[in-house]
């Protein structure tokens, strides 16, 4: 058994037998002086606001900024966290980033900095890092691992300070940032509290879902330059940090890891910022200065989870701008208009869309043909879109073409047949 399990068995064998936790604590104020004298550039650490936090024989670096909550970071002030989280209790719309029945405290906008970007147990978390917005500020809270040795204190005083929050923000963090957290925690948790159940808003969800198609890389960095109007100056890149925290466990100076403070308390801080815009274009969709591709996602991201309303306003929308997207909105306005059976709407949409757009394709067809032929039993226009679907899937050269050219060859001998059958 390690030393450092023994001390967490022996510390609640004294809480069951009823001594007195404050003996414990007197202990610690009389040796704290001593412990300080032992911590490596102590100074330094003060200049960077870190102060230690002990746990047993060990410590982490816990290093807390406050910051003015009407301060702005990029195209957005943290302020303007307060009334979009009151937009989503009025709408109560099925949208997985809805902060429906929460306050903007509950939300724990979170990253992470790790020895490598691998997801497996070799990898080490060193820095755990959130921003939460309070009344009068936002407050950001950063703990530093100084070495492997501390790591039931890192985790201890980490979750012990997190246990009231209910919800975590995150930008690639179901992917990577929790199941860190979660794989480390199997290693302390005999030590340490239990992992709270969170809830998850994961923006890069939505960066890739608005964005993937127009921006570069949907890189938190890229997204805050292109969309968030915020550019880091002297940034220290991420993937230095796994090296920089060697050098760092090597010196023990924390020289090393300014830099890596500085580019996590900027990431958890564009978290706030990014859940703010990304809730305006889901909030105000038929007000908010959004581009038709924009609108297009958000659309199919509406009907995705069951908002056909919303998701019929906006790929209408998006079929008025007169922009090379807005075909793009015509087979799924069409279906909705199906799926609701309003058919006249779906054929009028479709027809309209055949006579106007340079290229027809072949989903618009497909979806008259089948239209004509289920709904308005009108075999002869059936027949004429088949046919008309048929040319276009040979012109193509998907990996759907001979899956799709089977199903219309069928579709066209059968309105073949009723034809016949009819005259």
């Amino acid at each position: 058994m390690s030393a450092v399990s023994l001390k967490g068995k022996l510390s609640r064998l004294k809480k069951d037998l009823g001594i007195s936790e404050h003996i414990r604590n007197d202990e610690q104020l009389q040796r704290g002086s001593d412990e300080l004298s032992t911590i490596p550039f102590i100074e330094k650490w003060d200049k960077l606001e870190s102060k230690p936090a002990y746990y047993e024989s060990m410590y982490c670096m816990i290093r807390e900024k406050n910051i003015p909550i009407h301060q702005n970071h990029g195209r957005y002030s943290f302020v303007q966290l307060h009334p979009v989280m009151e937009k989503w209790n009025e709408l109560r719309t099925n949208h997985p980033l809805s902060a429906a029945c929460r306050k903007q405290s509950d939300l724990l906008f979170f990253d992470t900095e790790t020895t490598g970007l691998s997801s497996g147990a070799g990898n080490s978390i060193f820095l755990l890092g959130y921003s939460q917005v309070q009344e009068h500020s936002v407050v950001v809270k950063q703990y530093f691992l100084p070495g492997p040795e501390h790591e039931v204190a890192f985790y201890h005083h980490f979750l012990t300070d997190v246990s009231d929050f209910s919800n975590l923000v995150t930008y690639n963090g179901k992917a990577f940032d929790w199941p860190q957290v979660k794989t480390r925690h199997t290693f302390v948790r005999n030590e340490v509290p239990k992992l709270p159940l969170f809830g998850h808003f994961d923006l890069l969800h939505g960066a890739r879902r608005l964005w993937k198609n127009t921006l570069p890389s949907c890189k938190l960095s890229v997204v805050e330059k292109e969309i968030l109007q915020f550019q880091r100056i002297e940034d220290t890149p991420g993937y230095l940090a796994p090296m920089l925290y060697f050098d760092f466990i090597h010196e023990q100076d924390p020289d090393f890891i300014e830099g890596v403070l500085e580019h996590n308390e900027w990431d958890v801080l564009s978290l706030i910022t990014l859940y703010i815009h990304l809730s305006i274009c889901l909030q105000e969709y038929d007000s908010f200065s959004l581009h038709p591709i924009e609108k297009f996602e958000i659309a199919r991201w509406y009907e995705a989870v069951g908002e056909q309303s919303i998701a019929l306003f906006l790929y209408k929308s998006v079929l008025e701008s007169e922009t090379s997207v807005q075909y793009d909105a015509v087979l799924p306005l069409a279906k909705l208009y199906k799926k609701n059976q309003q058919y006249q709407k779906a054929v009028h949409v479709l027809e309209h869309a055949m006579t106007t757009a340079a290229f027809p394709k072949y989903g618009w067809c497909h979806e008259l043909a089948m239209l004509y032929e289920h709904q308005w039993k009108d075999v002869e226009k059936a027949l004429h879109y088949a046919k008309q679907a048929m040319e276009l899937v040979k012109k193509s050269k998907t990996k759907k073409s001979d899956q799709e050219l089977l199903q219309l060859m069928k579709r066209i001998e059968r309105l073949t047949r009723k034809l016949q059958q009819s005259s």
